[in-house]
């Protein structure tokens, strides 16, 4: 897999296929078992973990430490804490901030300064509108600048809106998702004895499974829904 210049990459699949592993072992955060990463060029990283350490640390103090190490002016922080509606934390510590604005802490400090390669793990996962529309704003605006953007995202619009590739991990192997290839969800349900069993549905120990193509998921689970199924698991399947 070769990654290039302003490129953005999104690595799909389900929990604990191995997305956020990868993320780490292209940052070097963690060491290869096998095989090799090769840089061309000397390369500033920018690394937006999964879950952002909550620290006794007020939001301003944090992110104005990172802007001094960054040699960035105060004002470039403030102007993002603006933009992703944190104006009223700003003097809140680190671990009093709730999930959400403390995600975007996290993106904000991979934001900060000048970097190659920008890696988001779950960016923003379940924020609002808004602060999803300044996210693709601002990681679009980095990619006119010929930043690289690598990221493990389950949010379909963001995925939609910000990357070139999809790539999905199955088994611990990368598939392309390219020329409008589609993929194939299993969907389980918990085992029901007073419903009806559908035709395409196999038996898998407690549960029933049936294999769903992408574009008809949604409805899908709307209609096993609507019938009283129980949902208890999708997972992407090549």
């Amino acid at each position: 897999m070769a990654l290039y210049k302003a490129q953005s990459i999104a690595f799909t699949g389900h929990n604990g296929c191995g997305k956020s592993t990868l993320l780490k072992l292209i940052a070097g955060l963690i060491r290869l078992s096998s095989g090799k990463i090769d840089h061309h060029e000397k390369i500033r990283f920018g690394f937006v973990p999964e879950k952002f350490p909550g620290m006794n640390i007020s939001l301003r103090d944090y992110l104005y430490s990172i802007a001094k190490i960054e040699n960035v002016d105060h004002s470039e922080v403030d102007s993002f804490v603006r933009d992703f509606f944190l104006e009223s934390m700003i003097n809140t510590k680190l671990y009093e901030l709730s999930k959400g604005s403390l995600q975007k802490v996290g993106v904000i400090q991979a934001l900060i300064g000048k970097r190659n390669i920008i890696l988001l793990d779950e960016p923003l996962s379940g924020q609002d509108a808004a602060s999803q529309d300044v996210f693709i704003e601002k990681i679009n605006e980095l990619r006119g600048r010929g930043v690289t953007v690598l990221m493990s995202c389950h949010e379909r619009r963001l995925i939609d809106e910000l990357t070139d590739l999809e790539y999905t991990i199955h088994n611990g192997k990368l598939y392309c998702k390219e020329n409008g290839e589609e993929f194939i969800y299993k969907v389980f349900v918990k085992k029901n004895e007073s419903l009806t069993a559908w035709p395409e549905m196999t038996d898998h120990g407690n549960k029933r499974m049936l294999q769903v193509k992408g574009a008809e998921l949604k409805e899908t689970v709307i209609r096993l829904y609507n019938e009283g199924w129980e949902l208890t698991g999708i997972e992407e399947y090549l």
